[in-house]
């Protein structure tokens, strides 16, 4: 992914998400990779839990309930306004190349309730089906297990 320099006047898109979550750690991981045409900075909730002011790592964000950040992932742009959820997932995927078709299908009647159901279902089941990680964040970031097999506390 090109860096922030090399974008020029990219607009910054700050998403926010769960750093214990193993679903969480993968699509960032996966996103990192992919070609944007934003500067996607990545915010774990965590990071903002330990610095306690959420506007030193995300400037113009107003006043969060972590409660709520832990529901859903979260994007906000530089003047501050959330994308909640399916809401989030969309604006992201608006900004890579090879994945803007998929948010026309948000555009469609109808899909945008439907979209919010189905991240609403996985997000409630994220950690049963995608375990968590074992490692805590830090303000540096996580660290993975170096294998599914070791110290998996879920006995799957």
């Amino acid at each position: 992914m090109m860096d922030a320099a090399m974008k020029g006047s990219a607009e910054r898109l700050y998403v926010i998400y769960d750093g214990h979550c193993n679903l969480c750690l993968a699509s960032v991981a996966r996103l990192k990779e992919m070609n944007s045409k934003a500067d996607l900075q990545f915010v774990q909730i965590q990071q903002l839990e330990a610095v306690g002011e959420a506007k030193q790592l995300v400037p113009h964000l107003g006043p969060l309930k972590f409660s709520e950040l832990y529901e859903k992932m979260h994007v906000a742009d530089e003047s501050g306004q959330l994308f909640a959820g399916a809401d989030g997932v969309v604006r992201v995927l608006r900004t890579v190349k090879g994945l803007r078709w998929l948010a026309a299908f948000y555009r469609i009647p109808g899909m945008k309730p439907t979209a919010d159901r189905i991240y609403r279902y996985v997000a409630n089941r994220r950690y049963d089906w995608f375990g968590k990680a074992d490692q805590s964040c830090s303000l540096n970031g996580c660290e993975l297990p170096q294998s599914r097999g070791e110290n998996n506390k879920h006995g799957n």
